[in-house]
């Protein structure tokens, strides 16, 4: 089967400016292949042709970028007041935008999601981000910007904005279990606390940990922690598959019975 031109030549491009491209199963963001490795190296351009001979979305891997993933046009609004402008603007199927900004000099920072309780993630090393030509069900994936361009060309990102301060005391609130919305709440603002799991460092272990909070701490049904876990997951390396996390979650539930 003949690649179309675009998603080989997208991947091709990436490759040639120093990112990381992967595929990603057709009209998905579910990698089609292992990627860790790429994580502090580029693949072959040979291994690329050959991932890219058939149709498939592609991705990068954010080693070296903050990316952020905005749900919502507001949200695009607060980090371009925060980090000023970009060139990598892609527009999501579902409407979102992703703004990339380079990784600052001496700043820890992991993936995480929901930041400040928000519609706003963030990507960076550790993480991929799907770009043009790709498309899901929802649509395509549309560059706004100039394009790709290199982690090392793209402005500093301002990450300062997005830490959560600590609470004056360390006791914790009263959850009263009858207020369903605040228990959901206060789950999400602990899963965006958590580091994704990764596989080969007992990803399992940590994935089955944070569902049996959600389901003992929290007491939350499978119903009001699955939308959590879910978003949680695309944090992870790799992400769990929907049945494999739905299958840790079901254990936790059981378990927290």
């Amino acid at each position: 089967m003949t690649p179309p031109p675009d998603a080989l030549s997208a991947a091709l491009d990436a490759l040639d400016k120093g990112v990381a491209p992967v595929p990603c199963v057709d009209d998905t963001k579910v990698p089609a292949v292992k990627w860790k490795e790429w994580q502090e190296r580029l693949p072959p351009e040979a291994l690329v042709r050959a991932w890219f001979a058939i149709r498939r979305n592609v991705a990068i891997v954010t080693t070296g970028m903050v990316l952020f993933d905005c749900d919502d046009p507001a949200q695009a609004d607060r980090v371009l007041a925060h980090c000023g402008d970009t060139p990598h603007r892609v527009r999501t199927p579902r409407g979102g935008l992703h703004l990339g900004y380079r990784m600052p000099a001496g700043v820890a920072l992991t993936n995480r999601v929901r930041v400040l309780g928000l519609g706003l993630d963030i990507r960076t090393a550790g993480g991929i981000a799907v770009i043009p030509p790709s498309r899901t069900e929802a649509g395509s994936y549309a560059w706004l910007g100039d394009g790709l361009r290199p982690a090392s060309a793209l402005p500093e990102a301002r990450v300062e904005w997005t830490r959560t301060p600590r609470p004056a005391t360390s006791s914790p609130p009263i959850i009263d279990p009858g207020d369903r919305e605040h228990l959901v709440r206060r789950a999400g603002a602990y899963l965006a606390r958590v580091e994704g799991a990764v596989s080969g460092q007992r990803g399992h272990d940590r994935t089955f940990r944070v569902a049996c909070v959600l389901a003992r701490k929290f007491g939350l049904s499978f119903r009001e922690a699955w939308p959590l876990l879910a978003a949680w997951n695309e944090t992870c390396e790799p992400p769990w598959s929907e049945a494999e996390l739905k299958h840790t979650l079901d254990d936790a539930l059981k378990d927290a019975r």
